[in-house]
C-alpha cells in the first residue's frame, strides 16, 4: 500500500509518493514574499480543508517562511472552500470586501475554478499576487493569462511511474532507489510552460 500525494503516515502504508509539502509550501512563501517585493498587505490563503494532511503541511512551510523572512505581510486565516467552486465564489468577495488590502492569494490545493471565476468578475488594479499548485489545463490558461502569476506542481506521470515501482519492489522484497523516487517540486510562470 502507498499514499500519494498527501501521506497518512499513522496508517499502515508502506510508502509515501508526492512532494514534501512543507517545502512546498516554505517554496510558495518564498515566491510570494519576493513577487511582493517589500510591500506590506494581507495574504490569503484558499484551501480545500485544514483538515488534510497535504493543505495542513503546506499551510506550516508556508506561515514558518513569511514570518521569519516577510514581516510586512499579515497570512489570514485560511478560507476552506472544501474543493467545492461555487463555495468559493459565493465566499470571496465577502472575504476581499473585508479586507481590501488583499495583495496576494496563495491557492494551497489543486481546485481552483472558483477562484479564477472570482478572479474574472471582480479584479481590478491592482490584481494580487496568486500563487497556486498543481499544473492542470486550467492552471495553464490562469499562468498563460496573467490571472495566476506562479503555479508550484508536481509530476504526476513520475507519481504515478514510482507508485508502481516501489509497489512492485514492496511485493517482489527487493530495494527501493529512494533517489529515484524522490518527487521534485516543480515551478511554472507563463514564460516556462511545457509545450
Amino acid at each position: 500500500v502507498v499514499s500519494l500525494v498527501a501521506d497518512v503516515p499513522s496508517s499502515e502504508r508502506d510508502n509515501f509518493i508526492g512532494v514534501n509539502n512543507v517545502a512546498a509550501g516554505r517554496t510558495a512563501a518564498q515566491l510570494m514574499g519576493r513577487f511582493l517585493g517589500g510591500q506590506s498587505g494581507k495574504i490569503l490563503v484558499v484551501s480545500g480543508s485544514m483538515q488534510a494532511r497535504d493543505a495542513l503541511e503546506r499551510r506550516l512551510g508556508f506561515d514558518q517562511v513569511m514570518t521569519a523572512e516577510f514581516p510586512a505581510l499579515r497570512v489570514l486565516a485560511s478560507l476552506e472552500g472544501r474543493d467545492d467552486p461555487d463555495l468559493i465564489e459565493r465566499l470571496l468577495p465577502q472575504v476581499m470586501a473585508a479586507n481590501p488590502d488583499i495583495i496576494g492569494i496563495y491557492a494551497s490545493t489543486a481546485g481552483h475554478e472558483g477562484l479564477l471565476r472570482h478572479l474574472h468578475s471582480h479584479m481590478t488594479a491592482p490584481k494580487p499576487v496568486v500563487v497556486a499548485h498543481e499544473l492542470t489545463p486550467m492552471t495553464r490558461d490562469a499562468l498563460a493569462s496573467g490571472l495566476f502569476d506562479v503555479v508550484i506542481s508536481q509530476d504526476t506521470g513520475h507519481l504515478v511511474r514510482s507508485a508502481v515501482r516501489i509497489m512492485r519492489a514492496n511485493r517482489d522484497g527487493l530495494p527501493i532507489n529512494p533517489a529515484q523516487e524522490r518527487i521534485r517540486i516543480d515551478v511554472y510562470l507563463k514564460e516556462n510552460l511545457p509545450v
